[in-house]
């Protein structure tokens, strides 16, 4: 009873100690609507300005946000009596559609347990105008989610599978194909024929016991596709291969 007393007041302490420093850092809004934006937009920045209305020297020792698709940084960590300090948070809409609610907790080195205050951005982000955005990887007409595979643990006897989202995003059919594979790799997409605006799978095999013996146990090699317009460094897959021997 006596231990989770102390704990109660210890918590209850430091709550007193943050709203004490918190009278004394004011800013002068701690939330900004960032109006409505689209994904495509480029990232944009606010400003929140905070001034020492205390008696003493306030020293800020970290911020905080909720989300990755915010970052901050301020003018000036130390503040003397009457001192202002500048908080930029930069918001980047690419990969964030819908509701932006995103905060930023402000510690004091005094008070670097607890936030001393928050601050934040409200508004709303618009799905991009290109339907293949979330297709990373552009190789011609062809979209991608990876460029890259990667088979772990695999072992003789297996015939295993790597398989990647694609799309067409052109307006003709997509017939992807490679020359030059090794004879243990195998490449096709599902289905055969990528209609103009369809998704398939480009499905990679990976037949163990064709491998030759002295290559080494982990080793990568580069898939070249055919059938996009692109070089071939555009066009490149990587296969990573990790086998337990």
């Amino acid at each position: 009873m006596g231990k989770r007393f102390t704990m109660i007041f210890i918590a209850l302490s430091l709550m007193s100690m943050s709203q004490a420093w918190a009278q004394m850092l004011k800013f002068d809004q701690q939330l900004i609507d960032a109006g409505t934006m689209t994904e495509d937009d480029a990232p944009r920045t606010y400003s929140f300005v905070g001034r020492n209305v205390g008696g003493k020297m306030l020293e800020i020792s970290r911020i905080q946000t909720t989300c990755g698709c915010t970052k901050s940084s301020v003018s000036q960590m130390r503040l003397q009596p009457g001192d202002s300090c500048k908080i930029e948070l930069t918001f980047t809409p690419h990969g964030y559609p819908g509701t932006i609610d995103t905060r930023a907790f402000v510690y004091l080195k005094d008070s670097d347990r607890e936030p001393v205050t928050k601050i934040g951005l409200r508004g709303m982000v618009l799905p991009s105008a290109d339907v293949w955005y979330r297709f990373k990887y552009k190789m011609g007409d062809l979209r991608l989610k990876q460029a890259k595979v990667t088979f772990n643990e695999v072992t003789a006897g297996m015939k295993a599978e790597a398989r990647i989202l694609c799309g067409n995003s052109g307006k003709k059919p997509l017939k992807i194909s490679s020359l030059v594979l090794p004879q243990y790799a195998q490449v096709k997409t599902e289905p055969e024929i990528i209609p103009a605006g369809d998704e398939a799978d480009l499905v990679i095999t990976l037949d163990v016991d064709k491998i030759p013996p002295m290559m080494k146990p982990n080793f990568t090699f580069p898939i070249i596709l055919e059938g996009v317009d692109a070089k071939p460094s555009d066009r490149t897959i990587m296969v990573v291969v990790n086998r337990n021997q």
